[in-house]
Formats: C-alpha cells, sequence, structure tokens
C-alpha cells in the first residue's frame, strides 16, 4: 500500500474515532498554543562574534499547539496526545485502556484487571547547535510521521500478588530526539522492530514486609523517546535482567555500644544482568540495607554490597526531621561525604495563602547547592518564584531565577514564565490553553 493511501486512511480512521466519541462518549481534555521566546546572543561587531548580556536583544520564537483527548465509555477509555510545532508534526499517541473489575480464567481470578494498549507516531527529530551557538531541535528528512511503536500493559492482583507487564514493538533505530543523528536521512527503510517485555511483581505481607521482583526480557527500563513525550520501557535486544528485593523486615531494637537502635528494618535485594552480546560480561549483585531510629526525630541507614566480591561498604546516611527543617548526612567510612538542609513552611497572609521553601546541599567542602522558592495564591491567580545558586568552577554564584503566572478564567488557562541565568534571559513562554 502507498504511504501517501496509508496515511489518508489513518487520517480517516481518526476523525471516525473522533467524530464517534463525540455522539457517544464523555469528552473531556485540553487544547492549548504555547509561545516560546528566548535570547540571541548579542554581539557589538560583525567580526568577532562574542556573546555580549545586553539589556535590548533579538529573540527567537518557537509555536506548539498541543491536543489532549480523553474519552470515556464506561469500562473503555480513549486518550489522545498529539502536538504539532513549527517545524511540523510532533508526535500522536493513542491509547484505549480497557479496565475489567474481575476476570475468571481457568479457576484464576484476576482482580483489578486492566488492559492499556497504545501506538506511538512521531516525525523524527535531533538536537543540534545552531549558528548563535544554541541548542536547537530540526526535523531529519524526509520528515515523515512514522509508525514507532506499540506498547500492551497488563496490570492486575492475583491472590494478592500485584503484576504488571510490559509487552512491546519497537522501531529500534528511531533516533534520539535529545542526542544528534550522524546520517543525513531516515526514510522508512531504515526503521527496523523488535520485541521486548517487562514484567514486575510485588506482594506485601501482613507482618509489614513486602516483596518485589522485575523481569526484563530483550528490554530495558529506561525510556526510549520521540519529541515531546516518553515513557519508561524500551526494547533493547538480547537484553536480560532480573531483580528480586524484599524490604521492611522488622527485627528487635538493637544496643551497639551504649547506643540504642529502635524499629531496625532489614532489607535485601538480588539482580542479575546479562547484558547485549559483545557489551559488558553477565553481572550478579547482592546488596544489604538496613535502617532504624537512634532518637524520635534521628534515622539511620546503612548499606553493604556483599556481590561481587569483595563485599563493600554503602556508606551511612543520617537524617534528621524537625518540621518544618529536614537534615540529612551522608558518609563514607565514616568521612563526610555529602550533606542536605530542607526547609518548608506555609505562609498565611489572610486571603493569600503561600509556601517558602529552601534546600541546600554540600561536599566535605562546603556547600555546592542552595536553591529557594516562593509561591503565592489567591482566587483566580497563583504565582511562584525560585533562585537557585550553584558551585561553577570552584565558585559559588547565582545559577537561575525562574517566575511562573498563571490565571485561570475558567475554562481558560493562561501561564506566563520566564527563566534568567547567569547572563540574562534564557527562556520566556505563554501558554494559553482551554480545559473541556
Amino acid at each position: 500500500m502507498p504511504r501517501r493511501t496509508f496515511w489518508g486512511l489513518l487520517f480517516l480512521v481518526v476523525v471516525v474515532i473522533i467524530g464517534g466519541c463525540a455522539a457517544f462518549a464523555q469528552i473531556s481534555g485540553r487544547f492549548g498554543l504555547d509561545l516560546v521566546a528566548r535570547r540571541i546572543p548579542t554581539t557589538l561587531t560583525g567580526e568577532i562574534k562574542l556573546d555580549t548580556p545586553s539589556e535590548f536583544t533579538m529573540l527567537e520564537f518557537a509555536i506548539a499547539s498541543n491536543l489532549i483527548l480523553n474519552a470515556s465509555f464506561g469500562f473503555a477509555d480513549l486518550n489522545i496526545d498529539a502536538v504539532v510545532n513549527t517545524a511540523g508534526p510532533e508526535h500522536c499517541v493513542i491509547k484505549a485502556p480497557l479496565n475489567l473489575d474481575k476476570l475468571t480464567f481457568y479457576e484464576v481470578e484476576f482482580d483489578k484487571l486492566s488492559i492499556v494498549p497504545e501506538m506511538w507516531f512521531a516525525v523524527p527529530f535531533e538536537a543540534v547547535t545552531d549558528v548563535n551557538n544554541l541548542p536547537n531541535s530540526v526535523i531529519i528528512p524526509p520528515g515523515d510521521i512514522m509508525f514507532v511503536k506499540a506498547r500492551v500493559t497488563v496490570s492486575t492482583t492475583i491472590s494478592g500478588f500485584s503484576i504488571k507487564t510490559l509487552g512491546m514493538l519497537e522501531d529500534i533505530n528511531f533516533p534520539n530526539p535529545g542526542s544528534s543523528y550522524t546520517p543525513l536521512y531516515y526514510p522508512v527503510q531504515s526503521q527496523s522492530y523488535a520485541v521486548g517485555s517487562l514484567v514486575t511483581a510485588s506482594w506485601r505481607a501482613q507482618g509489614g514486609f513486602s516483596m518485589s521482583a522485575n523481569i526484563g526480557v530483550n528490554a530495558s527500563q529506561s525510556g526510549r523517546s520521540v519529541k515531546g513525550y516518553s515513557a519508561t520501557g524500551s526494547v533493547l535486544p538480547d537484553n536480560f535482567f532480573a531483580r528480586v528485593s524484599i524490604s521492611g523486615i522488622k527485627l528487635a531494637d538493637m544496643n551497639l555500644g551504649g547506643t540504642e537502635f529502635q524499629s531496625v528494618m532489614l532489607g535485601t535485594s538480588f539482580a542479575y544482568t546479562k547484558p547485549p552480546t559483545g557489551t559488558e560480561t553477565t553481572h550478579f549483585s547482592t546488596t544489604i540495607n538496613l535502617s532504624g531510629r537512634l532518637w524520635d526525630k534521628v534515622s539511620i541507614g546503612g548499606s553493604v554490597t556483599l556481590a561481587p566480591f569483595p563485599p563493600k561498604f554503602g556508606g551511612v546516611t543520617l537524617s534528621i526531621s524537625m518540621e518544618p527543617f529536614r537534615v540529612a548526612f551522608a558518609l563514607d567510612t565514616m568521612e563526610l561525604k555529602s550533606m542536605s538542609f530542607s526547609f518548608g513552611s506555609g505562609l498565611n497572609m489572610g486571603a493569600m495563602t503561600g509556601r517558602f521553601s529552601m534546600t541546600a546541599s554540600g561536599l566535605e567542602r562546603g556547600m555546592t547547592g542552595l536553591s529557594m522558592r516562593l509561591s503565592l495564591s489567591q482566587g483566580l491567580f497563583s504565582a511562584g518564584t525560585s533562585v537557585a545558586f550553584a558551585n561553577r568552577a570552584e565558585k559559588f554564584g547565582f545559577a537561575s531565577l525562574g517566575s511562573t503566572l498563571t490565571f485561570r478564567l475558567s475554562p481558560a488557562v493562561v501561564t506566563v514564565q520566564a527563566t534568567f541565568g547567569r547572563y540574562g534571559l534564557t527562556r520566556a513562554a505563554v501558554t494559553a490553553g482551554v480545559v473541556f
């Protein structure tokens, strides 16, 4: 079948589905327009291309139109996520969740059974650096809309075990939109499909401890994304892994060297990995975790890796929680390796409410990061601003400042955002949407 005929039929099917949804289903979703601007580096002369921070500058823009459509038929739903940006079509993801309360098959009862098939269509993009020395995203010719992957997620509960299975058919050659792509073209002849699966099972005992297992066959838990959309799980041929973990095993209180450990919890995990042929060797690891409380507000935890041999101490984490403060330290061989501090508190200003939070992090040589955020809300209006400081080239200083203003004028929502870096404006955006 010619590609033009195929896409014409696909478009017709989508139109019929949407029309049927409008007639017989309960419709909800969001339609929006995003306008994003960023600063083009200012140069003072034509011969020397230098980025000179300036108050007035030229801007370049990106515009995107996005649609999220949810149709509910009671026992089944239909979800569509589609985006078109300045370069053209970006992605279209179609899901059809099917929720079955209970199903008995060969005397086995499947409780809370959910089946979510999905199909991904996208245009191949790649990340480049343009003539202004700015990161950009461009279409890889010929820029056709391609079928990228099909996924089916099945989740259920059987005799107290929660089981989730993800089956995938995926184009393993499809370009990663976050990196560069060496070939000049990506036609349909370049596509190569493979299948893989991920299985997760968990069980929680009445005694409080829990068990979980993760198995991947020709698959990886890391996601493979398309432009503007991503999800956990991807196909990786010849890759196999299995992980089993047990956590929350309650032990009796312990007394070591005159120090009492309360609410002691034991956990362990086993992992086996067989990567694709020609990369790494088979890997097996075993880890034991131990955690408890020293005092009412002070908790401590540590880990030891038993395999591969020889055993390796994973360090100790000490945290102190005294609302609204929280302080954490990470120690390795009893030497301070990292520390963090967080503070958060609500603000009561009459009709307006808000919240202020602060987080600081550092190493043994001193502070490496500091961030603060203030959010305010009253009626239809909400605002937030955050500022961050970081350690760069052994010098601690300003890193970024971002502000957001949101107006909710039902059914419309308008958001204005601006982010400033060390050398001025880095990104500004106006987002307008209608929620229905």
